[in-house]
């Protein structure tokens, strides 16, 4: 498969998204950029704020902000759970 992704961009010139450029393009910038936090990749400085909020315990965290978090994950989950090519390994 990877070869023959190689040989498609080859051919088409650069105009050859495969399926891992789409998904990545599909993502909401919100998810890229807490895929790529995850992944370490580039220098994150997480606010003294937010780092005092992770740490505590669920139920410490405030209603608002606990409701914030539950609506970003039910918006993520079906969305990360279709990603396919991102989570292959080629």
């Amino acid at each position: 498969m990877k070869l023959r992704d190689e040989f498609v961009a080859l051919a088409t010139r650069g105009r050859f998204n495969d399926a891992a450029s789409r998904e990545w393009a599909a993502l909401p910038l919100e998810l890229r950029l807490v895929l790529l936090m995850l992944a370490g990749v580039g220098e994150v400085q997480v606010s003294p704020v937010l780092q005092g909020l992770a740490v505590r315990a669920w139920t410490e965290v405030p209603p608002a902000e606990r409701e914030a978090v539950r609506a970003v994950v039910r918006q993520g989950v079906p969305t990360l759970a279709r990603l396919r090519a991102l989570a292959a390994r080629v």
